[in-house]
């Protein structure tokens, strides 16, 4: 049981309820991670505009984004974050056969290189940042993405780090994932 209820619309300032109808706009629904943020409304609208920024927007594809949300929250262990990403990327084209050889994508022909090197950064930003090989991985790195590409994914992969560790911590339920047409 969650050690904090998610603040449900009906029950919410208004103040809440705008942040709430914005994440909706621009996501179909409001997650129980920004309910339960929103008992802390000066953090709830920053963190909900960050969280749709990344969601829908940047340099990488969906399926990019995608891919490196569900193997952050792999990484992490976090239950609700991996059911919805899992569907995330589902519906931006990933396969089953893709999620499924996600852990051992070294040794798979289902990821090109590039997809490798995404894989392997969440990995080693989550792992071991501060020994991140320069000729092996950043100068391969480099040679697939733009810097855009690499600050976003870097990105990405903190903020689900830390929306992960949230919902561990406060031990959030998961969202009911959406039926997909």
């Amino acid at each position: 049981m969650p050690r904090y209820l998610p603040i449900q619309p009906d029950a919410a300032y208004d103040e809440i309820r705008e942040a709430y109808q914005a994440v909706e706009d621009e996501l179909g629904f409001v997650p129980n991670f920004l309910k339960t943020v929103a008992h802390s409304p000066n953090y709830l609208k920053a963190t909900a505009g960050l969280y749709t920024t990344l969601l829908k927007s940047g340099e990488l594809s969906d399926k990019m984004r995608a891919l490196v949300m569900l193997k952050t929250s792999k990484v992490d262990r976090c239950k609700p974050s991996v059911t919805q990403f899992t569907q995330m990327a589902l519906d931006a084209g990933w396969t089953e056969d893709q999620l499924k050889a996600l852990d051992e994508y070294i040794d798979s022909d289902l990821f090109s290189f590039y997809e490798k090197d995404a894989i392997r950064l969440v990995e080693e930003a989550l792992n071991h940042p501060d020994d991140i090989s320069e000729v092996l991985f950043w100068t391969q790195l480099d040679n697939h993405f733009t810097s855009d590409q690499v600050v976003e994914m870097l990105t990405l992969i903190g903020f689900v780090n830390m929306m992960n560790r949230f919902i561990h911590v406060i031990d959030i339920e998961p969202d009911p994932v959406p039926e997909t047409a």
